[in-house]
């Protein structure tokens, strides 16, 4: 077994536990306040190992159809993370928060459309090491190290009507 040993056979795993701290930092700058215990919502999980008032566990509950909350978490399947950023985005621009946990493909459509270059400036960026690891959604043991660098990207919810104003 290699240092790099990171399979992802399938897309249950869980988020690593000074991830979720890091992203509950991020929602408490968001939100304006030192601390908070719980994001309002995680929009896709397998098991419920991220502090949330609710969740839409994927993917027997579509988060993709359904409403976000005002303050969510979403850590996408990996390979399906382009239509997560769009969903987020497109949330955003009815006034919800939501911190991401995505690879960093800063080559791929979906970064320069809804993250770098997106035709509104409600998204930050926090880039993150690579060297994680993820955990089973089977057992909760930690998985092989991943590889490739990660960032949390928040979209911060904006108002249409307000943004349109302001341009």
């Amino acid at each position: 077994m290699g240092k790099y040993n990171y399979e992802m056979n399938d897309n249950r795993y869980l988020t690593p536990p000074v991830l979720i701290e890091n992203g509950l930092r991020l929602l408490a700058q968001l939100k304006g306040v030192s601390t908070i215990e719980k994001f309002d919502l995680d929009v896709c999980c397998s098991n419920h190992n991220v502090p949330a008032l609710e969740y839409y566990s994927y993917p027997e509950h579509d988060g993709l159809a359904e409403d976000w909350k005002d303050y969510n978490w979403c850590n996408p399947p990996f390979d399906q993370c382009s239509k997560w950023i769009k969903k987020a985005y497109n949330e955003s621009l009815k006034g919800r928060n939501t911190v991401m946990l995505i690879p960093a493909r800063t080559e791929t459509k979906y970064w320069h459309e809804y993250i770098l270059y997106p035709e509104t400036k409600n998204v930050e960026v926090v880039w993150l090491r690579k060297g994680y690891r993820f955990l089973n959604a089977d057992n909760g043991e930690e998985m092989g190290i991943f590889k490739n660098a990660l960032a949390f990207v928040i979209f911060k919810g904006i108002d249409k009507l307000e943004e349109a104003e302001s341009l």
